[in-house]
């Protein structure tokens, strides 16, 4: 099987990460298919493609030891956390988390972002994100739910080679991204499926990795 290029370039960038150093990933969901116009899509499953191409992440993961599982509630991430386990060959079922997604670190009230989101579309919405401005209606401020995502992904880095995933959306990841690397949405690649954020502790400091802006 064909991997996806977002797969590969998880695998050639952990060679950035210092030997017995824990990493944290925090990727995208598998392919899933179309989300039906004027809705969520919560519910839309993963394509087969896009299971088989979890499965081979996980098996190229797999020389690394797990330490924390966590993922979205929705069905698409966890089925693709799922997938990685048994590529693997991990036994460990993911922690659903809704900081990761559902609402996620951002939405302080879904009733009233829910339809300005359907009103402007993801990718508006995170410009509106990452400006200076005030944050979109029903939302927190942008770094404050920065630093939910990163107390979560990358609070507990230490030296012991160890691997921590974190299974998200992509509208979240390009939020974090943007903020990062204090970018426009216009600036860098969407986050494509399967795409990741690397993150890891050294010499004092954290470092993080996204392809293309290496």
């Amino acid at each position: 099987m064909t991997l996806p290029d977002t797969v590969a370039s998880i695998a050639d960038r952990l060679s950035l990460v210092p030997a017995g150093v824990d990493v944290s990933l925090a990727l995208r969901h598998a392919e899933r298919e179309a989300i039906p116009a004027g809705t969520f899509g919560d519910a839309v499953p993963l394509t087969a493609a896009g299971i088989a191409s979890a499965e081979g992440l996980g098996s190229l993961l797999s020389p690394r030891e797990l330490s924390v599982f966590r993922s979205s509630p929705l069905p698409r991430c966890i089925d693709t956390a799922r997938a990685m386990a048994r590529g693997a060959g991990w036994e460990a079922e993911p922690v659903s988390d809704r900081l990761l997604g559902d609402h996620g670190p951002f939405v302080v009230d879904p009733s009233v972002c829910g339809p300005f989101l359907l009103e402007i579309g993801i990718r508006e919405l995170v410009r509106q994100q990452l400006d200076d401005g005030l944050p979109p209606p029903g939302m927190r401020p942008t770094g404050e739910g920065v630093k939910l995502l990163l107390e979560m992904a990358a609070g507990d880095l230490g030296r012991n080679g160890l691997l921590n995933i974190h299974v998200t959306h992509d509208a979240i990841l390009a939020v974090l991204v943007g903020h990062l690397y204090r970018l426009e949405v216009d600036d860098f690649p969407w986050p494509g499926y399967l795409d990741g954020l690397l993150l890891w502790r050294w010499d004092g400091r954290l470092h993080f990795s996204w392809p293309g802006l290496d």
